[in-house]
């Protein structure tokens, strides 16, 4: 297996590891008591049980490696979770009217059932920019030169499909991204980071 060390370089894996711990609460994998406490849209839930084969398993029979799987998968999960972040602040009252007190903010709140499901398609508009797929790609190509656009759009797509029908949309990422990163051969501490930086990439926040 290729090192650590030869995959990115260790000073930006160091500080992106950093701030994730800061900012990604969403799925903080380490349980620590000394963690701050997620906001109220993110929802505590039980650990999760090891990954399912399905989960794990190229949807398009495109015989991928299970590895490129999971990062097309990860990188999915987190995007969807950024878009879906992004639908809720723009829709909230308490974001646009840049209310003091937290009762007026609709994107603090758990969401309703199914509400990924409700509101897909405007969520869609926001994850699909022309930085998505690329984005994906990125995180891909961090670890492995497996696997094609159009392979990376088909398991992405499948992917947002099986979210679709998720009861709790929030619960259903986090718990797949653990899963996920539990499945994964590299470092728990490694592609947190990475997925980080995809993030802030689809956001376009490197060109800042």
């Amino acid at each position: 297996m290729t090192s650590v060390s030869t995959i990115t370089n260790s000073r930006n894996i160091i500080q992106a590891t950093a701030a994730l711990e800061r900012d990604m609460q969403a799925w903080d994998l380490t349980d620590s008591p000394d963690s701050p406490p997620p906001p109220a849209l993110l929802i505590h839930t039980p650990t999760p049980p090891p990954p399912s084969p399905q989960l794990l398993q190229d949807p398009t029979g495109s015989g991928l490696c299970k590895e490129t799987v999971i990062d097309i998968k990860l990188a999915t999960h987190h995007l969807v979770m950024l878009a879906l972040k992004a639908f809720l602040q723009e829709t909230c009252y308490g974001c646009r009217t840049a209310q003091p007190s937290q009762v007026q903010h609709s994107c603090l709140l758990e969401l309703p059932e199914y509400y990924f499901d409700t509101y897909y398609d405007d969520v869609m508009l926001r994850l699909k920019t022309f930085r998505f797929i690329p984005a994906i790609r990125l995180f891909v190509r961090a670890y492995t030169n497996d696997g094609t656009k159009t392979q990376f759009s088909r398991i992405a797509e499948h992917t947002m499909t099986e979210l679709r029908s998720s009861q709790h949309i929030v619960c259903a990422i986090n718990d797949n991204i653990a899963r996920l990163i539990e499945a994964s051969s590299y470092a728990r501490c490694v592609k947190p980071a990475m997925i980080r930086m995809i993030g802030n990439y689809w956001v376009g926040r490197h060109l800042v």
